[in-house]
């Protein structure tokens, strides 16, 4: 298994960043746009008692994996991601359901943000990835871990962009 923890710096309060960012169709449209994602497709977004936010969303990456992990996953996958937000702790607590091998390569984790002085925050993210495939799960997982921290490098520019081009900068 591995695990990591990813850390970046947005210029808005948590209530702007959870209401007109994160939960925002516009905004993940241009997000998975960005990562150069061919689809982004929210599935569902339900309230639940307690003002708890359930969303799934299916994605299909747009880059391809090395030919070696391609010989086992094949070509075309795609995932659901199902997470919900809990007002209480406020976190996102997320899994991700790929199309192949579901059973044997997991991944999960949180999501919160943290005030860092006015009208700043960190948004933290751990991430939890397992790939139980023989001869090649290591191998799976690096590059799981490597194309998520890729990924979430542009999505911090990303968001960052997004925030100074919607005046979301704080209330």
């Amino acid at each position: 298994m591995t695990r990591f923890t990813l850390k970046h710096l947005f210029p808005t309060d948590p209530d702007t960043f959870w209401a007109k960012i994160f939960f925002d169709a516009e905004y993940n449209k241009g997000l998975y746009a960005a990562l150069k994602y061919k689809t982004w497709e929210q599935l569902e977004k339900r309230e639940l008692p307690g003002g708890k936010i359930q969303r799934r969303a299916r994605m299909e990456p747009g880059f391809d994996a090395p030919a070696i992990l391609k010989k086992v996953i094949g070509d075309g996958i795609s995932y659901v991601e199902e997470g919900t937000w809990d007002p209480t702790t406020k976190k996102w607590a997320y899994s991700i359901v790929p199309s192949k091998m579901p059973d044997r390569v997991k991944t999960n984790g949180e999501y919160w943000v943290e005030p860092r002085g006015e009208k700043q925050l960190e948004r933290i993210c751990t991430v939890n990835i397992d790939a139980s495939i023989f001869g090649v799960g290591g191998a799976l997982e690096s590059y799981l871990e490597k194309t998520t921290r890729e990924s979430y490098e542009i999505a911090a520019r990303f968001t960052r962009d997004y925030i100074a081009q919607h005046g979301l900068s704080g209330a």
